[in-house]
């Protein structure tokens, strides 16, 4: 029996092949071919097998970009499905759109199980490896189908391997089984175009409908937050089908016809009221209800039934979408989270070195900013001899003296262990002589009031002002630390006097 051949890189052959399964088509031919991303080298080889196999229907599925189109031989028996992404039949281009501008490293089933050929392929050792993923990956993302459960030990590998943090995305084989559908239609259409006509016109019409299942997938799949999915749908149901009326139901929607509450309780995905020229259907994925589509109102009635076959569908799809968009806010967190951990001393929650770095590349507008610079006096004794839990108590007490001491527009920061920096803009003299004393104040204030002597802060602290546009934070912080360290050896010189007066007042006595 002759075959379509559906050819796909390695790297996702897994997961084609897992659809296939689940939809249970034979007379598809899976082929793969080796992945050309880092393995230019086979291009010929890839030419001569594609060249072989042009007699037979069949088709390539890749991105836009992928060297395998330009391998493939002029013939009418090769098609091409291709997408943005090679990961765009995974899931939607807006997310890995997200993901890339994240800077991070898309991989897949396929890659994770053969990443030390990858990186062999690439010609990297470990140091160049972490060197290259580094420089140009802020995280590792593995879309996961949860076909294998070695790929969480393999991700896992390769994120200690390039010393980069990795996050998993489950995703589902939906759109990949929504396109073969479409395709095996279309085949057999082909196939069958002289047997009788029922058969045809049934087959034309399944080809048509997967057809729009399928185009339908690419647009919701687009959309980033629920409402947007939900207007598409109501845009089909009363733009396309000819409905009158269209409700979504939810949690959020508040009291609900006595009807739609019964449906919702019950195990019924959808439920047909053909009296009413109406039918409600579950939008659910995974046991988890988004909520209930209640169409009525159709301008032909008599098509109600082929409306509610193809609503199946779309409710699977929206479930599917509504499923990745909470999967997808739950990643926006995270990453937040990760972006606000990046920029954040842990343990006071003022900036940190990285984010005072960032802000060194950035040009003065005016000649009114300036820098302040700290010391904790006494943090290494303190530490030595009290160990280093009580020095951090030091450390956090400070820093909340000066998250009250300063301006919310202020850029306040911790850059090491006892060091703290202030970036002020649209400051004067008046200004900082009054954080000065504020801070000298609170200081005080706060020594009072602690019983522990060692606990009693005190620190050196040093400010610069800008002369000019000209100048620099970078030129500032160093004024300012001179400066800094200057009324450090002072309080050191004093201190010194203070002993040195006390021991020779002890020896006269």
């Amino acid at each position: 029996m002759k075959k379509l051949q559906i050819v796909v890189c390695e790297n996702f052959y897994d997961e084609y092949q897992k659809a296939l399964q689940v939809e249970g088509f034979e007379e598809i031919e899976l082929l793969e071919f080796p992945t050309l991303c880092d393995q230019k080298g086979r291009k010929d080889e890839v030419k001569e097998k594609l060249g072989k196999e042009q007699k037979k229907k069949s088709i390539v599925i890749c991105s836009k970009s992928c060297d395998v189109l330009d391998l493939l031989p002029e013939a009418d028996s090769i098609q091409t499905t291709t997408g943005k992404y090679c990961f765009s039949h995974l899931t939607c281009d807006e997310f890995l759109n997200h993901l890339i501008s994240q800077g991070s490293y898309i991989v897949s089933s396929g890659w994770v199980k053969k990443w030390k050929d990858h990186l062999e392929n690439m010609g990297f050792d470990k140091d160049t490896a972490r060197k290259f993923f580094q420089e140009s990956n802020r995280q590792l993302v593995f879309l996961d189908v949860k076909e294998d459960r070695t790929d969480e030990r393999l991700i896992k590998e390769f994120s200690s391997y390039v010393g980069l943090p990795y996050i998993i995305v489950p995703v589902e084989l939906e759109k990949i089984r929504l396109m073969l559908r479409s395709k095996v239609y279309e085949w057999r259409l082909h196939k069958q175009i002289q047997t009788n006509k029922a058969t045809i016109n049934e087959l034309r019409n399944q080809c048509a409908e997967y057809s729009t299942v399928f185009d339908l997938l690419g647009k919701i799949s687009t959309y980033g937050k629920r409402r947007d999915v939900i207007g598409q749908i109501k845009e089909l149901f009363m733009m396309v089908f000819g409905a009158r009326s269209f409700r979504f139901c939810s949690d959020q929607s508040g009291s609900l016809p006595e009807e739609v509450e019964i449906f919702q309780r019950s195990e019924e995905t959808y439920l047909l009221l053909k009296e009413e020229n109406r039918f409600l259907i579950k939008i659910i994925w995974e046991g988890v209800l988004f909520g209930i589509v209640d169409v009525s109102g159709f301008l032909f009635p008599q098509y109600i039934e082929k409306y509610l076959n193809l609503a199946v569908e779309v409710s699977r799809i929206s479930g599917l979408v509504f499923h990745n968009n909470t999967q997808y806010e739950k990643i926006m967190e995270s990453e937040k989270e990760l972006k606000y951990l990046s920029l954040h001393d842990s343990m006071t929650g003022l900036f940190n070195r990285a984010y005072i770095n960032r802000e060194l590349s950035s040009p003065l507008e005016d000649n009114k900013t300036c820098v302040f610079m700290f010391d904790i006096d006494k943090l290494k004794y303190v530490n030595d001899n009290f160990g280093h839990a009580e020095g951090d108590k030091l450390i956090t007490s400070f820093a909340q003296i000066l998250k009250k001491s300063f301006r919310e527009n202020d850029v306040v920061a911790r850059i090491g262990g006892d060091e703290f920096v202030a970036v002020l803009y649209e400051a004067d003299e008046h200004i900082l002589e009054g954080i000065e004393q504020r801070i000298i104040n609170l200081i005080g204030v706060k020594n009072k009031r602690t019983k522990e002597k060692h606990l009693e802060i005190s620190v050196s602290m040093g400010y610069a002002m800008a002369k000019n546009n000209s100048d620099t934070i970078e030129e500032l912080m160093k004024i300012a630390d001179a400066r800094m360290y200057a009324d450090k050896t002072r309080k050191g010189k004093i201190m010194w006097k203070r002993k040195h007066l006390s021991e020779n007042h002890y020896l006269i006595e």
